[in-house]
């Protein structure tokens, strides 16, 4: 059949020529009308198998609803038919890097640019790779480029403010933020990293009235509301709000892994050295629980302990990535208190890295895990510390520290007794380490894989 031909449009009786209805489906496309653009594609791919940019955009919806291999396969045959396509290997690009595919997509990205050097998009989706792998320079200097050839590119703006903050440029970096807000008032991102960089530089008050006009600007945004308590000191919630989890890391879950890298993150080897003091041998022999699994950074170090192995995180996005690890035998959607308060089967070995950062009071997560785990088994944790005094502090970059009393005492109501309490550096922040408690705690009784 010719591209001239007719094909019938999906869900009316009118017939329409290829290219008529490849601009219907992108038109739907547009529109979020995911499913019917996929039957349109696909009506015009059985008339056409090598059209290029029916594949293309097929390939995209296909990213789009999660089916990855698809999306690569569809979008990689768009290009054997038409290698020149630029914005197909920008997008092909753009998938490889949330699949973690750093080097192939930055080789996708300098194709984009070899075939058109004024792609503003592709010097910016470089500069994503090369932060990613801790290129600072290279990054901003792929994001300078990229605003050369787009002043108004309010992403490369605020890339490059954020390359610019890790390099302790933090003046500089501002200016690119403010910029960003300008170009996008409904930047996601940029705000908060403004406000955050004023707060390091001690410009508390110019803070405090970045994150009052963002929450002016967005008032139901959950991120803008507990950044601007965080800030202030007035409001402090005694948790994150599910919706301000949700949020961020959503939106981190493409590039946390590679994020995390740059931080020096160690609190899951911090969790495994804990209970490899407890059960030096793993026998594979204990229901195992990691509330706040994100990615699954844990699960590989849990799996030799586990004959079943359970993740529980709040973020779609984040259950996505440790689903593709293949570590875990079963992933749950939830928040992690109300998960332990209705928990039917017992746990023998409860552990939770990196997540009690966004609880302030850990009374319900105590006593839930407590209710959860089996006699004599063990909650193995993580929280920031703070310093002095005897609770919980809600720091300016949105997360809590607890002091050790605090959370001794809370264990103890919960009735959970400290068998380990260890000070160690969990992460860098701003290049400063960040300093953490390493606890495991036991519901009374012999723990089990004990000798």
């Amino acid at each position: 059949m010719s591209q001239d031909e007719a094909i019938s449009a999906t869900g009316s009786p009118q017939t329409l020529t290829l290219e008529q209805a490849l601009g219907l489906a992108v038109e739907l496309h547009r529109g979020a009308r995911l499913e019917e653009a996929e039957i349109l594609y696909g009506k015009i791919l059985e008339a056409s198998p090598d059209h290029p940019d029916a594949l293309h955009f097929l390939g995209v919806l296909s990213h789009q609803r999660g089916r990855e291999e698809a999306a690569v396969e569809l979008i990689g045959r768009a290009l054997a038919l038409h290698p020149d396509h630029a914005d197909a290997h920008n997008n092909l690009g753009n998938i490889l890097k949330e699949n973690g595919q750093l080097e192939e997509a930055a080789e996708e990205y300098r194709r984009v640019i070899e075939l058109r050097p004024d792609h503003a998009d592709a010097h910016n989706n470089l500069g994503i790779v090369l932060k990613t792998r801790g290129e600072l320079d290279g990054a901003a200097a792929a994001y300078e480029k990229a605003i050369a050839l787009d002043p108004n590119h309010a992403d490369a703006h605020h890339n490059l403010g954020n390359v610019l903050r890790r390099q302790g440029k933090l003046q500089e970096a501002t200016t690119h933020f403010r910029m960003a807000i300008v170009l996008d008032p409904h930047h996601p991102e940029a705000p908060k990293l403004l406000g955050l960089a004023l707060y390091s530089m001690g410009k508390v008050e110019e803070a405090q009235a970045v994150f009052a006009q963002w929450l002016e600007r967005e008032p139901d945004n959950p991120v803008a509301v507990h950044l601007c308590a965080a800030c202030s000191g007035r409001g402090i919630p005694e948790r994150a709000s599910d919706r301000y989890v949700e949020e961020v890391f959503d939106g981190l879950s493409a590039s946390f892994d590679e994020h995390l890298a740059g931080l020096e993150y160690r609190a899951p080897q911090r969790v495994l050295s804990a209970i490899e003091l407890e059960l030096p041998v793993p026998k594979g022999d204990l229901d195992v629980l990691d509330i706040g699994c994100g990615t699954g950074l844990c699960g590989p170090l849990l799996r030799p302990y586990a004959r079943r192995l359970v993740g529980v995180d709040l973020s779609a996005g984040m259950l996505n990535k440790a689903r593709r690890l293949g570590t875990y035998d079963e992933l749950i959607k939830a928040e992690l208190t109300g998960f332990l308060a209705g928990a039917v089967e017992p746990w023998d070995l409860i552990v939770s890295a990196d997540t009690l950062c966004y609880f302030g009071v850990l009374e319900g997560v105590f006593e839930g895990a407590a209710g959860a785990l089996r006699d004599g088994g063990r909650l193995v944790f993580t929280v920031e510390q703070a310093p002095k005094g005897e609770g919980f502090v809600l720091n300016a970059h949105g997360r809590y520290s607890h002091t050790e009393a605090y959370v001794r005492r809370e264990l103890d109501r919960a009735g959970l007794k400290v068998h380990s309490m260890v000070s160690q550096v969990l992460r860098t922040e701003s290049g400063s380490p960040v300093d953490g408690l390493v606890v495991t705690a036991v519901r009374k009784g012999r723990p089990k894989g004990s000798s």
